[in-house]
């Protein structure tokens, strides 16, 4: 029986398209065994062990970037946990380790030490520290960017390959009926804003505000993520407020005419599978500065500084009274950014065990 094991945790941006590589490999070898390393405080739990796979933590190595106590104890940190990863291996014995970055990395490493294929993949277009450090032991790096120049130098094989998403567009409801699930007016225009998986508190504040100065016969509906409302209320039928979608999520898609999202991966890539588009709010000094970057001339861009609510009203108004520019940017994000079910990356992890 092979045995695959996934590692990936933290946020939810490494989680979502494994999930897809391992529904793809599922469909492969339904007999198979699939294991998933994760964090101990992250979000991933639930999703992984709602996909049928068996759920097991190890303790996070952080890297830290700047010196401080952490740098002092992160030699220490990262023995308990390649410890635990070799116990792990030792424990499953896996055929292949799959990872996509964030901080449960080091199996990949333990694995590598074993002479287990790995395969790791690099979602955004800034290569962190954990893939950093995963690459030259990886077998191979697959990469949702298609890059001029390889950001792992030479001596490290990488591929450029969709990204695997959840959705597809022939997935979407149609807008009328998603629009009525919301109890949104099909034919006013209608905007859908959110912040992640875990919510952003500044975005959902400027949302708030915003909102009370769009046009009349604009619908929003506001995913605040849980515990990150900032006391907004739903006022339907123009605005509507939810903690969590979960699996109205694909309907909230399909009613909006625009959306108003940070520039993760997992966001940008669920919006280039469906031409959708957006205005994105990456979070300062972080990776998503170069997502945005990146995809400038597919996303409108809006940053979290100076005339933040004022840039963000003018630009939600400015797409919401131009249907060209709004399909524009949809069909520049699906053609800039490819997408898949998870059948491109399970085919490279079956190539390395054949």
């Amino acid at each position: 029986m092979r045995t695959f094991l996934f590692a990936g945790g933290g946020t939810l941006g490494p989680v979502t398209p494994l999930l897809e590589v391992a529904r793809r490999l599922r469909a492969m070898h339904p007999d198979a065994r699939f294991v998933w390393a994760g964090t101990d405080h992250g979000p991933e739990r639930d999703l992984v062990t709602s996909s049928d796979m068996t759920f097991v933590t190890i303790p996070v190595a952080k890297l830290p970037r700047y010196l401080s106590w952490q740098t002092v104890m992160a030699p220490f940190s990262y023995l308990q946990a390649r410890a635990a990863a070799s116990r792990l291996i030792s424990q499953y014995h896996p055929d292949a380790v799959v990872s996509a970055g964030g901080f449960t990395v080091v199996p990949v490493v333990a694995a590598a030490a074993s002479r287990i294929p790995c395969i790791a993949h690099q979602l955004d277009y800034q290569v962190g520290l954990s893939n950093r450090m995963v690459a030259r032991k990886a077998a191979i790096v697959t990469t949702s960017f298609d890059y001029p120049v390889s950001p792992f130098g030479t001596g490290v094989e990488t591929r450029h390959i969709p990204t695997p998403v959840r959705f597809s567009s022939r997935d979407l409801p149609s807008r009328d009926d998603a629009c009525r699930s919301f109890g949104f007016d099909p034919l006013r225009p209608v905007i859908f804003a959110f912040g992640g998986g875990t919510g952003a508190r500044a975005l959902n504040q400027a949302i708030e505000t915003v909102r009370r100065r769009l046009p009349k016969d604009a619908q929003l509906l506001h995913l605040t993520g849980a515990g990150r409302g900032v006391g907004a209320t739903s006022e339907p039928p123009r605005y509507v407020v939810e903690d969590f979608l979960s699996d109205r999520m694909l309907a909230a898609y399909a009613a909006a005419d625009l959306i108003v999202c940070r520039a993760g991966m997992g966001a940008l890539s669920e919006l280039a599978a469906l031409s959708k588009p957006a205005i994105t709010v990456p979070i300062p000094d972080s990776a998503q500065l170069a997502n945005a970057k990146a995809l400038k001339d597919a996303v409108r861009v809006v940053q979290q500084s100076g005339r933040f609510e004022r840039d963000l009203e003018n630009a939600i108004i400015d797409l919401l009274n131009d249907r060209e520019a709004r399909a524009r940017l949809g069909r520049l994000l699906h053609e800039t950014l490819p997408t898949d079910d998870g059948r491109t990356m399970a085919g490279i992890v079956m190539d390395y065990l054949m």
